[in-house]
């Protein structure tokens, strides 16, 4: 396929351009994924694959989601129609995956230090290959992107970045980064310029018309090209920058980058494109074609209800509550639509703060507005919040500032897979001080959670998962839930007790009547907080004498709930005989969340042979 792209001529290269959208098109609205992103990539990855041999050269994509295209040309086209299945093709790039994908990304912002490290390593190695980072998306707006940029000078020869600036972030372009992009070549200072010395030119005698004059107007223009575009931000890092460039004109794209390869210097190649391209429904909506499930290809309309009962549920409450209390306001990080932000971003956008792809600041910001007296809200997705930890630590809980999260995809999330599961949160937030830790295990306790944490004074996070609980009731004023205190949801005689943490009650409430019949009788209490830990759980245990103990949490095991419950055993000196169900020391691949609770031991499955296991 490469050696056929190398080859092709202008006509092969647009057939095949049409070819791979519409096989990215296709396996997207069976399986979901990605689309708009990708749609916008696909002559930019045709381009870069016919001028570079990846060989020698090697390209490294930020925001992983903008690489179907690449998947499907390298060596993946066969198999394209896995992605995002279980065992099959991930919707990332993935270094397990193929030789061709050099670095794994699944999160914003890292491909120009990456690509440095790789230049580094190769060129120590004795090769001159190139080594090329693709930005956009809304990733030139994270923090490591400009500390990696801030090295270009030092360590950027031989590296071209390409920035593929498609004037949206995953939602909508935020911050002053992004006006500045969107000043197009075409717009009326440059065209009006562009007007002005051609008229001049025209007027002058044939005897000032050589190519003399015509070098210093050439770099006139290139001057205030430099001026009136981003350039000179990039210039200023080292760069030397060239665009904006029609990222859809395969021959524009393939002749600037033949005239770009033999140059060594380090390169910013501004790329223009459309998210969506090809698909109209996505070209009209590319907000809503970020990601998708399973679709309609001829409407664009979902196959089924894609709602996610937690997130939904949120964006229904807050509005609600906002009205009520005049200090709270919302912070996320380039994901309103994902974290349920939309309804009230349109209600009250004074109030919702969309930082872009900036999670460290997201959360200083937020710690900026609670220590001036607002009560923010932070809403950011686990895997993504884990990019925060240190802002977490020094900038809201050594102050003790008010600072609430809400952590939405908590646990496992499916076919995005290991770079997305947010598995890792408990055992992270549980070692910082002060710091209360909540995992609801329905809607409606998440929103009393919320109500708790809004009348405390200290920082909270409250952890939900991807999806909905057993039942939805929403209502516009909740109960507050009680200070450090579980939920006795099953009360049952005998020494076994199940502590589920979160949606962990659905497997424990199903199997009872089950395991009755095989003579395994067991309590069911609901944890709630993970930190603190509830005094009454302790005090149920010594009062009813439990010596079998199983904790079942979507979290690793390392460092869980289960964890900080075995270490308060440990404290008190209690014995009980403890089973942790949670998830294994490695990283979960892609697959649907039903398919990943079973195999790797968090579900229904798993909760039943600990049950037998700890009866014995």
């Amino acid at each position: 396929m490469l050696e056929h792209i190398r080859n092709a001529s202008p006509e092969e290269l647009a057939k095949l351009a049409a070819e791979t959208r519409e096989l990215i098109i296709e396996t997207c609205s069976k399986n979901g994924g990605h689309l708009a992103p990708s749609l916008g990539t696909v002559e930019l990855t045709l381009a870069l694959l016919k001028v570079f041999d990846l060989d020698r050269d090697r390209i490294v994509w930020d925001v992983g989601h903008q690489s179907y295209a690449y998947k499907i040309l390298t060596d993946r086209k066969t198999r394209f129609h896995t992605l995002r299945t279980m065992g099959g093709i991930s919707g990332f790039p993935k270094r397990s995956e193929s030789p061709y994908d050099v670095f794994g990304t699944g999160h914003g912002g890292t491909s120009i230090s990456a690509a440095l490290g790789i230049k580094e390593a190769i060129k120590a190695a004795g090769s001159d290959g190139k080594v090329i980072a693709i930005i956009g998306d809304g990733s030139m707006t994270n923090g490591l992107a400009f500390e990696g940029m801030n090295n270009i000078e030092s360590w950027g020869r031989n590296t071209l970045t390409v920035l593929n600036d498609n004037d949206m972030f995953i939602s909508t372009s935020v911050g002053g980064l992004s006006h500045w992009f969107s000043r197009k070549l075409t717009g009326p200072a440059y065209a009006g310029l562009r007007t002005e010395i051609k008229s001049v030119l025209s007027h002058l005698p044939p005897f000032f018309r050589g190519e003399r004059i015509i070098e210093i107007l050439r770099k006139a223009l290139e001057s205030s090209k430099t001026l009136l575009t981003p350039g000179i931000l990039f210039e200023g890092f080292g760069f030397q920058y060239v665009g904006p460039v029609d990222g859809h004109d395969l021959t524009q794209l393939v002749e600037t980058l033949e005239d770009l390869k033999p140059n060594e210097e380090p390169i910013l190649l501004h790329v223009h494109t459309q998210k969506g391209k090809g698909y109209p429904p996505a070209e009209e909506n590319p907000r809503s074609f970020h990601g998708v499930g399973p679709f309609d290809r001829r409407t664009g309309k979902p196959l089924k209800d894609v709602r996610s009962g937690f997130t939904d549920h949120l964006g229904e409450y807050l509005p609600h509550l906002f009205r009520r209390d005049e200090r709270l306001v919302a912070i996320t990080a380039a994901m309103p639509d994902g974290t349920g932000l939309t309804r009230l971003q349109k209600e009250m956008p004074d109030r919702v703060y969309d930082v872009g792809m900036s999670e460290g600041h997201a959360v200083t910001f937020a710690a900026g507005l609670a220590a001036a007296g607002r009560r923010p809200l932070v809403l950011i997705y686990s895997t993504f919040l884990q990019r925060a930890f240190d802002s977490i630590i020094h900038d809201v809980a050594l102050q003790g500032l008010p600072v609430v999260f809400l952590i939405d995809r908590g646990g496992l999330v499916g076919e995005d897979g290991a770079t997305h599961h947010g598995v890792f949160d408990l055992s992270y937030l549980r070692i910082i001080p002060g710091l209360t830790v909540v995992a609801p295990r329905t809607e409606t306790e998440m929103a009393g959670a919320i109500e708790r944490a809004i009348r405390s004074d200290r920082p909270f996070a409250i952890r939900y998962p991807r999806g909905s609980s057993t039942g939805v009731s929403f209502s516009p004023q909740e109960t507050p839930l009680p200070e450090g205190r579980g939920e006795l949801l099953l009360d049952a005689p005998g020494d076994t007790l199940v502590v589920t943490v979160g949606i962990g009650d659905q497997y424990a409430m199903s199997q009872h009547a089950v395991l009755n019949k095989e003579a395994i009788a067991y309590s069911v209490y609901d944890l709630r907080y993970v930190k603190p830990l509830p005094s009454e759980l302790f005090d149920l245990i010594r009062k009813r004498k439990i010596r079998k103990l199983v904790v079942i949490e979507e979290n690793v095991v390392a460092g869980g709930a289960g964890s900080a419950i075995l270490e308060e055993l440990s404290r008190r000196r209690m014995q009980v005989r403890t089973e942790l169900v949670g998830l294994p020391d490695e990283f979960i691949p892609h697959g649907s969340q039903k398919e990943l609770r079973e195999r790797y031991g968090v579900g229904l499955t798993a909760l039943v042979e600990a049950l037998r296991r700890v009866s014995r």
